[in-house]
C-alpha cells in the first residue's frame, strides 16, 4: 500500500478539512493547489499557478472558484473553459460518470442544495466527471484535464458535507498530486459454498475488482465456480496464493478455521478478507494483526450487516444526539425454530451460539457503545434442541466504563418474540420492532423514535448490497479509510470470548478492559 502523503497549499476564505493521513497542508512547495474561494486572483499570482501546473502541479478549483478568477487569462488558458452564469441555490441532482477512476464506487446520485454555475460544456479534451440535469439541458459539474505535465480538476460544488462529495475531493487532490488509481484487484476465494456465491457475485458487481480464482476441497463445487464465473480453481490453497493475479483473498471457511489460511495468505503477500467471526479467540485475532501490519497489507473482516438500512437508521439517531445520551439497549434474534444440522450449530466448529448473530451484534453494539467495556456476565440454556452441541439460548450483559449497559439475547426456545432493539437515550428512545414475516431476520426492522414530544416512524435508507466491497475497493485503490478495521473485529471477538468464559463459570461477571 503507498504511504506517501500528498502536500496541499489552501487558498480558502472557508474552512476546508483534509484527511491528515493522506494529505499535508503546507505553505509553499506543494505536490498540488486546493482553491475555494469567492475572492478574485492578481496576475501575478495567476501566472505563478499556470507555471506551476505546467511544470507539473496539480490545481483543483472548488464550488465559485473559476467563476470568481474568470477575468485571469492565465487561469482560461489552465481551465480551457469559463462557466457562465450563476442559477438560483436550489436542490440539484448529481450524478457521477462512473467509468472514470475518480468517480467509480460513488453514489449513482445525490441530491445538493447550491448554486449552478452554467456553461455550454468543458473543453474537447476534458473528461467529464459530475453532470446535472437544469431545464431540461445537461450541465457538466466537474472534469478534469492535462495542461501542461500537470493535471487540473474543477468541482462546481461548494461542499455540502456528503460522503459523496468529500470522496470526489479527495480524490481529486491525490489525482492532480501524481497519484492513479491501480487496475483492478484480483480475488482469489478460498471457500465457495453458499456464502462464497455471495462473496463471489459482490465482488463481480464492484468496479476496482475482479475474481481471479476459486479454492475449495470440493470437486463439484470447483467446477460450480468455474462455470458460474469461468475462473481458475484449486483444489489446493496453496495454489491460489501462489498465482501472482490474485491481490487479495477472502477466507471463507468455517470460524474454527479462519487463523491458518488468513497467515498463510498474509504470508504469500496477499492482501485478505476473513469472514465473521474474524476468531474464536482474541489472541488468534492478535497473530492476524500483527503479521498484516508486519508486511503492510490489509485485513478486515466481512462484518457485512455495518450497511443493514434499520442498523444505519438506528446509528444514526444515535449519533445525532437526538435522543440524548444512548446508556441502555437490548437487543434480540431469534424464534422457535429448529437449529440447523450443519457446522453452524456444532460449537467446535462455529465456537457456540454467541459466535453465530453475535457476531453481528456485537459489533453493532460495539459501534454504538465505543467506551471501554469493563464487565460481561453470560448465561446459557440447553433445553430442548439435544441434536446440535450449541445451546439453544444465550444472554451476554455488557456495561461500560461510562456506566452504559447492552444485553445480547439469541434463542431458539423463543414461542414470542422481543424487539429486536430497545435502545434508551437520556431524552427518547429507538424501538425495532421485527417484521411480520416467517423470516424476519431477513428484513430491516421497523424503527420508531420515541420522545416526550411524540413518536416518529423512521423511513430507512435503501441497502447498499455492495457496500462492504466497494469501501475496500475505495481502500485499495485511493487509501479511503476502512470501514471495518481488524482492530474493530478483534474487539468484537474479545467480548464474545469473555462472555464463553463467562457461561464455563455458571454465569460469573468477567472483568475485563475491552
Amino acid at each position: 500500500m503507498r504511504a506517501r502523503r500528498v502536500s496541499v497549499q489552501l487558498v480558502a476564505d472557508r474552512r476546508v478539512a483534509l484527511d491528515p493521513r493522506r494529505f499535508e497542508v503546507v505553505d509553499r512547495g506543494p505536490d498540488v493547489v486546493l482553491a475555494a474561494t469567492g475572492d478574485a486572483i492578481g496576475e501575478g499570482e495567476a501566472e505563478g499557478l499556470r507555471d506551476f501546473v505546467r511544470r507539473g502541479g496539480g490545481l483543483v478549483l472548488v464550488g465559485g472558484t473559476l467563476a470568481a478568477w474568470a477575468a485571469s487569462a492565465p487561469i482560461r488558458e489552465v481551465a480551457g473553459w469559463m462557466p457562465g452564469g450563476r442559477g438560483p441555490r436550489t436542490e440539484l441532482i448529481v450524478r457521477p460518470d462512473g467509468s472514470h477512476p475518480l468517480t467509480q464506487r460513488l453514489d449513482l446520485e445525490w441530491k445538493v442544495r447550491d448554486e449552478l454555475h452554467l456553461s455550454e460544456g468543458p473543453p474537447a479534451d476534458a473528461s467529464i466527471l459530475l453532470r446535472t440535469s437544469w431545464r431540461y439541458t445537461e450541465q457538466v459539474v466537474a472534469y478534469e484535464r492535462r495542461f501542461g505535465e500537470g493535471r487540473f480538476v474543477y468541482i462546481g460544488l461548494s461542499g455540502d458535507g456528503s460522503q459523496s462529495f468529500e470522496k470526489i475531493l479527495s480524490r481529486s487532490l491525490l489525482f492532480a498530486g501524481g497519484w492513479t488509481a491501480e487496475g483492478p484487484t484480483g480475488v482469489g476465494l478460498l471457500g465457495y459454498g453458499a456464502i462464497g456465491r455471495d462473496h463471489a457475485a459482490s465482488i463481480a458487481a464492484t468496479a476496482g475488482l475482479h475474481l481471479a480464482g476459486v479454492c475449495d476441497l470440493s470437486a463439484g463445487r470447483r467446477e460450480a465456480a468455474a462455470r458460474d464465473w469461468s475462473v481458475p480453481t484449486h483444489a489446493r490453497a496453496d495454489e491460489l496464493f501462489a498465482d501472482p493475479s490474485v491481490g487479495l483473498v477472502v477466507v471463507g471457511t468455517p470460524p474454527s478455521a479462519h487463523t491458518e489460511p488468513v497467515l498463510a495468505a498474509l504470508e504469500a503477500g496477499k492482501n485478505v478478507v476473513c469472514e465473521k467471526p474474524f476468531a474464536l479467540r482474541a489472541a488468534e485475532g492478535d497473530r492476524m494483526i500483527d503479521m498484516a501490519a508486519s508486511r503492510r497489507l490489509v485485513l478486515t473482516v466481512f462484518q457485512s450487516r455495518r450497511w443493514d438500512p434499520d442498523y444505519i437508521a438506528m446509528r444514526d439517531v444515535a449519533r445525532s444526539g437526538s435522543i440524548g445520551e444512548p446508556f441502555y439497549l437490548e437487543s434480540f434474534i431469534g424464534g422457535y425454530d429448529h437449529p440447523c444440522d450443519l457446522w453452524h450449530s456444532h460449537e467446535p466448529i462455529s465456537g457456540g451460539t454467541i459466535y453465530d448473530w453475535g457476531s453481528h451484534y456485537f459489533d453493532w453494539i460495539l459501534q454504538l457503545f465505543p467506551e471501554t467495556v469493563r464487565a460481561v456476565e453470560a448465561q446459557a440454556h440447553k433445553r430442548v434442541w439435544h441434536d446440535v452441541t450449541n445451546s439453544d439460548q444465550v444472554r451476554v450483559d455488557l456495561t461500560f466504563a461510562n456506566g452504559a449497559q447492552a444485553s445480547f439475547l439469541q434463542s431458539d426456545i423463543a414461542a414470542a418474540r422481543k424487539p429486536k432493539w430497545y435502545l434508551l437515550g437520556t431524552d427518547g428512545a429507538v424501538v425495532g420492532d421485527w417484521a411480520e414475516a416467517p423470516v424476519p431476520s431477513d428484513f430491516p426492522a421497523r424503527l420508531r423514535v420515541v420522545r416526550r414530544t411524540g413518536e416518529e416512524l423512521l423511513t430507512l435508507p435503501p441497502r447498499d448490497e455492495n457496500g462492504f466491497y466497494r469501501n475496500l475497493a475505495d481502500h485499495l485503490q485511493w487509501q479511503e479509510p476502512l470501514a471495518v478495521t481488524a482492530d474493530e473485529a478483534r474487539r468484537t471477538v474479545a467480548v464474545m470470548e469473555a462472555a464463553t468464559e463467562s457461561i464455563a463459570r455458571g454465569g460469573a461477571q468477567i472483568k475485563v478492559e475491552i
